[in-house]
């Protein structure tokens, strides 16, 4: 009978292993599926909006919501981030985003930010935003900690060039 309870062990610790060693394998194969997608998603961009994504290192693409994604990429020591209307087979630009830091932003914007409700967020980082159909306007990414899962929670306000509060554009 001890003979039988020691096997039966082995079997179950073998089982564990063997179970686990299939998981790892799975989670390495959907990375390689995801840099397929990427180089696939890249080449879209490419072809549809050359005067945006030519010459340029596309760093990330990260799901927005059902509708948009957000493209991380920089062109020399510039960093930007594109939305793009992920639900259309084409990904249409939506939104060009080009990094500025902090001190760079216009005073007018910082100080409107300053005087908003948000104003005892944490900055994270400012933007210069283009769209196809309008003219430039700023994005400013601001965090609070959460203490539920002691997690950022990140959103972005935007305003125009007179620091006046501009609803999200995507």
């Amino acid at each position: 009978m001890k003979k039988y309870k020691i096997k039966f062990k082995h079997l179950i610790v073998f089982s564990i292993l063997f179970s686990n060693s299939l998981s790892a394998f799975a989670q390495d194969y959907s990375v390689v599926e995801d840099l397929d997608i990427l180089e696939k998603q890249k080449t879209v961009l490419m072809q549809n909006n050359p005067d945006v994504f030519t010459g340029v290192d596309i760093k990330k693409i990260q799901k927005i919501d059902s509708k948009h994604s957000k493209v991380f990429y920089s062109k020399g020591n510039q960093k930007y981030e594109a939305i793009v209307n992920s639900g259309r087979k084409e990904m249409m630009l939506i939104a060009k985003c080009r990094v500025v830091e902090e001190d760079e932003m216009r005073k007018i914007i910082l100080d409107a930010f300053k005087s908003s409700k948000y104003k005892n967020w944490d900055i994270e980082k400012t933007f210069e935003v283009k769209t196809p159909y309008s003219g430039l306007f700023y994005r400013i990414d601001i965090s609070k900690k959460t203490y539920v899962k002691k997690k950022k929670k990140i959103k972005s306000l935007f305003y125009t060039h007179l620091g006046q509060y501009k609803e999200p554009p995507y």
